[in-house]
């Protein structure tokens, strides 16, 4: 009979087939995980998988196409996560959408999704995943909140409700969850260059151009790793960079300022308005 070594760390990563979930998955995937990619499309989770194993041959990685948006459908994914492999031990909500729009100008139809998808599709995957861990005696869930959940930026007035949701969501669950064993950390990436930050730019007014222009951008690869090490310390606020840690302490007293200079460019813009002929 051969020896063999410890079953690997079984990690979920929602959103796993590009941008920071899938550089969620390589970080992962070089500490010995065995991956389980959540995501819309069946040709992107395809891709992914193929590009982790040509980095990582030995890798063990699956995929389930869902819409986590579906509380039924994720529930089912989880089951068959845990009836295959037997155990989860990471989970990570990376699934996410944005639809920039001026709040007047958005259908209520917009605000609804994107609290589908980012609030209510987080809460799909660790509803089933908290009550596992819990019988398994502990385990590590990462929620990805973003930046915007530290104060409301024009333009985001959907996006940013949702991702309030799910800071509020960790903040809740890290107290509660914590005599079970379960870590629980919310990561709050920046400005950060994947596919959804690039198509966002044709619909982003551009007042919110304007209040992020000068904030610079992360590789997602930056951010994953960043995320990764934090979570992996028992971090709470998984923020990626320095600016983001001082806006994770302070954001209380500097969003009234941050308002405050969101008013004057909206005031400067509809001044230029007026000038142009």
């Amino acid at each position: 009979m051969g020896i063999t070594g410890p079953a690997p760390r079984v990690a979920v990563i929602s959103g796993g087939s590009s941008g920071i979930g899938l550089a969620i998955a390589q970080e992962l995937a070089t500490r010995g995980h065995a991956l389980w990619l959540l995501a819309r499309r069946p040709e992107r989770l395809e891709a992914a998988k193929d590009a982790l194993r040509a980095r990582h041959p030995a890798l063990t990685v699956e995929t389930i196409p869902l819409d986590v948006a579906d509380a039924d459908a994720s529930a089912q994914a989880i089951a068959r996560i845990l009836r295959e492999a037997g155990r989860i031990d990471w989970l990570v909500t990376s699934a996410g959408m944005v639809e920039p729009g001026l709040f007047l100008d958005q259908p209520l139809d917009a605000h609804r999704r994107q609290m589908e998808i980012n609030h209510f599709g987080t809460l799909h995957l660790v509803k089933p995943v908290a009550e596992a861990l819990r019988a398994q005696g502990g385990g590590r869930i990462t929620l990805i909140s973003s930046a915007a959940a530290f104060a409301g930026i024009a333009g985001y007035s959907g996006y940013v409700a949702s991702k309030f949701a799910v800071r509020a969501l960790g903040e809740t669950l890290q107290v509660e969850l914590a005599g079970h064993g379960i870590s629980v950390g919310v990561a709050f990436p920046p400005d950060t260059d994947t596919p959804q930050y690039h198509a966002e730019q044709a619909t982003k007014p551009e007042i919110t151009k304007a209040i992020s222009a000068g904030g610079g951008m992360l590789s997602a690869e930056a951010v994953a790793r960043a995320i990764v090490r934090h979570a992996e310390s028992g971090r709470f606020l998984l923020t990626p960079s320095p600016l983001m840690t001082a806006f994770g302490w302070l954001h209380s007293l500097y969003a009234p300022v941050f308002r405050y200079q969101q008013r004057r460019k909206i005031a400067e813009l509809a001044a230029k308005d007026r000038r142009s002929p």
